[in-house]
């Protein structure tokens, strides 16, 4: 596996039988949501950050990205956005259309852009300030 641990020591600490592992892993057997976090766990992956990011972004990101801060912030803001637009939205929440989503997703992306791109503007600028060298990001 790619955690660099061998399928029987992932076994082991996910407390999955070996043969019952490599059947999920192949594809042989269902897996149970219990069990996929014991092995993500078990691999050194960070189990339900990992499984959300496979459900809304895709396997390839949640892979290579489990552990870190883009991983972490995406993980809060699928949690935490839902239950701040209802709140925000109140009675109003049956007037929500699927077709503002993309909309909604690509104001926030450019939010979060320009709001990443101000943080840098004034650390570069406190940096100059102090005759430091600037972070670069």
């Amino acid at each position: 596996m790619e955690s660099g641990k061998s399928i029987s020591e992932i076994a082991r600490l996910a407390g999955i039988k070996r043969d019952t592992l490599r059947r999920t892993l192949s594809g042989d057997r269902p897996i149970y949501l219990d069990e996929a976090l014991l092995i993500l766990e078990a691999a050194d992956l960070a189990g339900e950050e990992t499984l959300l990011l496979v459900m809304l972004v895709g396997e390839d990101f949640a892979l290579a990205r489990s552990g870190t801060g883009p991983a972490r912030f995406l993980t809060e803001l699928f949690k935490r956005a839902p239950l701040e637009i209802l709140a925000q939205i109140g009675e109003n929440v049956d007037d929500l259309r699927p077709r503002w989503a993309n909309g909604t997703a690509k104001l926030l992306a450019r939010t979060l852009t320009q709001h990443i791109a101000d943080i840098n503007r004034r650390g570069d600028s406190i940096a100059e300030r102090f005759n430091m060298p600037a972070s670069g990001g």
